[in-house]
């Protein structure tokens, strides 16, 4: 150490640090006389002394190798050699480092400094850093209790504000507005919901003044960090609901957003417009068939006041979309059963281009431009590209995230499926749909309890929404307890009569145990027709019944391919032969592979096997195999799954493999009555193991058609 603080002392990088020094105090004290005068940012002070200072590393390290003279740098001789060694690469990149990592030093604290300084211009004083937050529905201070819609929609739009904020997790308003409406405080929803903060507030329109209050809560203790009074023209609103969110990622975040930095996607130029978008809001989150429809109504009313307001277009785009006859991919509900898929998804798209025309950063029409492409236009990979960039412009949006799980759960992607899925429930734990989701991929996994749990909870917490009573229909009858899944499927159709699929999930029930009069009584829906013809075992009238709908749409692959299966189920597999061939090359990958069960894939291969095609009919059992193979790695349970093993061992001619997948799906819930009809098992069905297997089916159906008819419901 003594040489060291010689070599020090013979290289004067003291005596050049100290004069270093003086010559910082000498300017700093220049600038802070001339600052003042000139009219200077304070801020120029803090640059000046930052820059001064930042260069003190570089300075000692050159002053290790040269001499600072007036007439410049002098290059310092080497105390052992007495030979000045050349100032290269090495050191230059040394030089180099230094300079820039004093530089991002530098850099870093005069970000702080500047957002420091801004928060204080603008009177925001931080006093707490927070990652998370909840935005509770705003009180309703109106003398006459009439304008929960506004309270509500200022909530919902402040929360779609701070949601587009990186670093920021915004708790979804579908949570809180229900934990709202329990009568729970601040504190104990943001808790529940497992956030730092809660902002709430509350706000009141008389004539065309806007009065909106607003508190800051932190979680932990209850104590109030921000509390603000706006007081505006009710035209001003938009206005104010980006300040508010301004605001409030100011005071929470270690950053800072300019005034005007942050605007609001769902401004118009009409307030009329913007309160009959609101009142739609209101009907959409009731999540039932008919308060879509009368959403729907009200976001076309918000359009016709302001052609131009971006946000509507895609709040009826969403609506229609979610109106949409048919399921999310997963067996699961997503739509509500009204609209024509192909209709839906050409009024939605359109709705969707003019919003996109008018406002290209909408994360929320990115999202359902998503929706549309993968269950609509049955799209899914692109539609994942749609899913990520409403993701991207919102981090915090819990439907995007839903809806990217539901894409991945039909891509086989069941691990980053799960990933989306607890993503979106951890934003919105409170959410029907989530909940919804939550249990039935629970169940997928094997995880009955747990799924039933969830669905109770649902139930509980949601009494009349439909989506409870129908997880739980699904769990019973994965149980084969028929009886309780048709109490079930009874309850969510009464509470929603206009779902097309649990109307056809409760009378399909019906008809899997063979109660085709109890069925006739619940509808007169021409859809049925072919079912209670093949239970009666009509066939010759089932079968002009399907041709007839074969003429009535030629070009429509699936009512042939019905029309095929039918053909199966009552042996004439010939005629079923020549109707599923063909078909190969009419259906997407898409729609070949359907699971759980690889249908139509897997009744296309039998007819190829039919006809020694093995060419054509063994890639596509690989594939319904790699799907099934799939499935089970990622640890999917499911009793069609086991069905689907049992059918491609009994196409494979590997009778024992087959002959155990039956006994697991059994095992697992299987008791579909036209298995003893199924001419891809047939053979398994005449072994000891088939008949017995067949023997339990029909004793237990037999048993639940009992119990129903005790039900007393029809």
């Amino acid at each position: 150490m003594p040489s060291f603080f010689a070599e020090i002392r013979r290289r004067k990088v003291f005596q050049t640090f100290v004069p270093y020094l003086g010559f910082v105090w000498l300017i700093l004290q220049i600038v802070s006389v001339v600052t003042p005068m000139v009219n200077l940012s304070p801020l120029f002070n803090t640059l000046v002394a930052v820059t001064l200072f930042a260069g003190m590393p570089v300075m000692l390290y050159l002053s290790w190798y040269f001499d600072f003279t007036m007439d410049g740098l002098v290059a310092i001789a080497d105390n052992e050699t007495g030979r000045v060694s050349p100032f290269g690469l090495s050191r230059w990149t040394i030089l180099l480092l230094i300079t820039l990592g004093s530089g991002f030093v530098a850099y870093r604290y005069f970000s702080n400094v500047q957002i420091e300084f801004a928060k204080a211009s603008d009177g925001i004083k931080q006093t707490f850093i927070a990652d998370s937050i909840a935005v509770l529905p705003f009180k309703d201070a109106s003398a006459d209790q009439d304008q929960a819609f506004l309270a509500q929609g200022l909530a919902e739009e402040i929360t779609s504000l701070l949601g587009r904020t990186d670093g920021l997790k915004v708790a979804a308003s579908s949570s809180t507005s229900a934990l709202a409406e329990k009568g729970l405080d601040p504190v104990t929803i943001a808790r529940r919901l497992q956030v730092d903060t809660a902002l709430t507030g509350s706000v009141r329109v008389i004539g065309d003044q806007l009065k909106i209050r607003v508190e800051l809560v932190d979680a932990a203790d209850a104590n109030v960090l921000w509390s603000e009074t706006f007081a505006r023209k009710f035209s001003d609103i938009f206005v104010v609901e980006s300040e508010i969110a301004r605001s409030t990622v100011n005071m929470l975040q270690d950053t800072y957003i300019e005034t005007g930095s942050l605007t609001n996607s769902a401004s118009t130029k009409s307030t009329d417009a913007y309160v009959i978008y609101l009142k739609g809001r209101e009907q959409y989150r009731k999540q039932t068939t008919e308060s879509m429809k009368a959403a729907r109504k009200l976001f076309e009313q918000a359009i016709g006041l302001d052609p131009e307001y971006a946000q509507a277009y895609v709040a009826l785009a969403d609506t229609i979309a979610m109106l949409a006859k048919g399921t999310n991919g997963i067996g699961h509900d997503a739509f509500f059963g009204v609209l024509d898929g192909d209709i839906a998804r050409q009024l939605s798209e359109q709705n969707i281009e003019k919003a996109l025309l008018r406002n290209p950063e909408l994360s929320e029409a990115y999202a359902i431009r998503g929706l549309t492409l993968a269950y609509l236009s049955k799209q899914s990979d692109e539609a994942l590209s749609f899913l990520d960039k409403a993701i991207k412009l919102s981090p915090s949006s819990a439907k995007s995230y839903m809806w990217k799980f539901a894409v991945l759960d039909k891509l086989g992607r069941y691990s980053e499926a799960w990933q989306a899925l607890e993503k979106a429930y951890s934003l919105d734990p409170i959410s029907i749909a989530n909940q919804s989701n939550r249990g039935f991929y629970l169940s997928q996994q094997g995880l009955i309890q747990e799924a039933e749990n969830q669905y109770n909870l649902l139930i509980s917490e949601f009494p009349n929404s439909p989506l409870g009573y129908a997880g739980m229909a699904s769990i019973e009858y994965n149980r084969a307890n028929y009886s309780e899944s048709i109490l079930y499927w009874k309850q969510a159709h009464s509470i929603s009569p206009d779902n097309a699929r649990y109307e056809k999930s409760y009378i399909g029930l019906l008809l899997e145990l063979g109660l085709v009069n109890e069925a006739r009584k619940l509808t007169s829906d021409s859809f049925y027709i072919p079912t209670f013809l093949l239970i009666e075992k009509k066939h010759p009238e089932l079968i002009d019944e399907m041709n007839t709908r074969i003429l009535a749409n030629p070009d429509d692959p699936w009512v042939r391919f019905e029309t095929a299966f039918y053909q199966m189920l009552i042996g004439n597999n010939s005629a079923a032969e020549k109707l599923l061939v063909p078909l190969l090359t009419e259906f997407s990958d898409g729609e070949l592979y359907n699971m759980p069960l690889c249908s139509p894939a897997i009744e296309i291969a039998w007819a190829l096997v039919e006809q020694d095609n093995n060419k054509e009919s063994q890639p596509i059992l690989r594939e319904c195999e790699r799907q099934l193979d799939n499935a089970r790695q990622e640890n999917i349970k499911d009793a069609f799954a086991d069905y689907l093993g049992a059918r491609l061992a009994a196409l494979n001619n590997n009778e024992k493999l087959a002959s155990q997948e039956l006994s697991n799906a059994f095992e697992n819930g299987w008791r579909q009555w036209w298995t003893k009809y199924d001419p891809i098992i047939a053979p398994l069905l005449e072994t000891d193991t088939g008949k017995d297997i067949m023997i339990k089916i029909d004793d237990h159906l037999q048993k639940e058609r009992e119990e129903v008819k005790q039900l007393n419901i029809f």
